[in-house]
């Protein structure tokens, strides 16, 4: 089980782009400090629990068991209780009413005994998960086909709580063809620009920083384009403190601006992941105006970066 398993189901998304360290883009999530200081209780509550569940673990997924030695066998360290670890990150951080809340809520969970989460590499290179994109035009095309796609749904008739359902679908799937656009837009130039490769091997630390014998040099030179676009497969593309680096160090573009879809993404999270619900309880209210607007702006994004790419890097490939 590795730090991220767990990510699609966390609460990391609702957090701002402030909460997370801007050097920390592929390790478990570890929250700005001083940003953590003055933020929200609620805010300061999750960015806690989602610091302890991305390097703990219930023991029962990793853990050998043996009954006749006493349980679990934590070979790898611990076990480790919540009431010691998180004292030891936050206790000068937040307050400690904060620290008891998810403490008492992770001995609910699992108990005082948890093991540690086993950093893994990302899973090797997919080529039925992966996609191909021949022109660089595609993805800008496939988005607005996408996008047109999601809006036939607002056209189904039926009981009222099946159109609410249906918009909240339509919502759903536009920030999804947003997240293809950005997946496809750098596998593009991750498979036709060489210079892409070279910048997020550089610059991105999970592979900047891997250990390497000199004997495995050309070895890893011939799988290095695979090992990228497995990176690039197994990426969460919603997560943007993971994505905005692969376009600023890897595609060379300044500030491309994905802060903009933060509410929208806070609410397609309740949507997908609540099931149409806010975290109060409240149901989520969505528009044929809202997801209209949401599209434009979307287009709009979408076709700027795509401009500032042909600009900088031009349609020559190398």
């Amino acid at each position: 089980m590795g730090w991220n398993d767990h990510m699609d189901d966390n609460e990391l998304g609702t957090l701002p782009p402030e909460a997370f360290s801007t050097w920390n883009v592929d390790g478990p999530f570890e929250p700005q400090n001083h940003w953590l200081e003055t933020a929200r209780r609620d805010d300061q509550v999750i960015a806690v629990r989602e610091w302890f569940l991305a390097r703990y673990c219930d023991p029962v997924h990793d853990t050998p068991y043996n009954g006749q030695e006493g349980g679990f066998q934590f070979i790898d360290g611990g076990p480790y209780d919540p009431a010691n670890v998180l004292p030891n990150r936050f206790a000068s951080v937040v307050e400690d009413d904060v620290i008891q809340e998810v403490v008492a809520e992770l001995h609910r969970r699992v108990g005082d005994e948890w093991a540690p989460v086993q950093f893994t590499a990302p899973r090797g290179y997919d080529e039925d998960y992966g996609v191909i994109v021949w022109e660089r035009s595609q993805p800008l095309l496939r988005l607005r086909d996408r996008l047109a796609q999601s809006k036939q749904v607002l056209t189904l008739q039926g009981a009222p709580s099946a159109q609410l359902l249906a918009r909240n679908l339509a919502f759903s799937s536009v920030i999804t063809s947003l997240e293809s656009f950005l997946w496809e837009t750098v596998v593009y130039w991750v498979d036709h620009d060489n210079s892409t490769i070279v910048n997020i091997v550089k610059n991105i630390p999970v592979f900047r920083d891997q250990p390497l014998k000199l004997g495995q040099i050309f070895e890893k030179s011939e799988t290095l384009k695979d090992d990228v676009k497995a990176y690039l497969q197994n990426l969460v593309w919603h997560q943007w403190n993971k994505v905005a680096p692969l376009f600023t160090v890897g595609l060379g573009l300044e500030n491309p601006g994905f802060g903009q879809f933060e509410d929208a993404l806070k609410k397609r999270h309740d949507i997908v992941h609540r099931s149409g619900i806010s975290k109060t309880g409240v149901p989520v209210s969505v528009d044929d105006r809202e997801i209209e607007a949401l599209c434009e702006q979307i287009i709009r994004f979408a076709t700027e970066i795509d401009e500032k790419l042909a600009n900088l890097k031009g349609g020559a490939t190398t």
